[in-house]
């Protein structure tokens, strides 16, 4: 790039291996400034679907905690309400590292998976 401006005149900022300009709006192909393609989605009912999944996680947690009454299935699940907490910090932060940032992303979905795959296998 001749000059870290976007097409919008203001700087352009660097983050992720990609140019973008200051609103994120255009992206810097190593040639031309190009339109960023939104999402055929639109990002509330992005958010109103991810909630509604997240409402159902907790409602069904929840119900499994009353209906028990046990100490240890409450534990179970607040940790693995942290456990996915730590893995989804670690993934963001951890996208910024290049090579090895894909290999940490990588072993944390798989970890995602894996206690995914427990939580079914084991339900409480």
């Amino acid at each position: 790039m001749d000059a870290p401006f976007g097409p919008d005149g203001l700087p352009a900022v660097f983050d992720g291996g990609v140019w973008h300009s200051q609103d994120r709006s255009f992206f810097w192909n190593g040639a031309a400034w190009v339109p960023v393609k939104t999402s055929a989605a639109s990002p509330w009912l992005i958010k109103i679907g991810t909630s509604a999944v997240l409402l159902a996680l907790l409602g069904f947690a929840v119900y499994t905690m009353i209906s028990t009454q046990s100490e240890f299935t409450t534990g179970y699940y607040v940790g693995a309400i942290v456990f996915f907490a730590i893995l989804f910090a670690i993934f963001r932060f951890a996208g910024r590292w290049g090579w090895f940032g894909i290999v940490i992303r990588g072993g944390t979905v798989f970890l995602a998976l894996l206690k995914v795959l427990n939580l079914i296998a084991h339900p409480r």
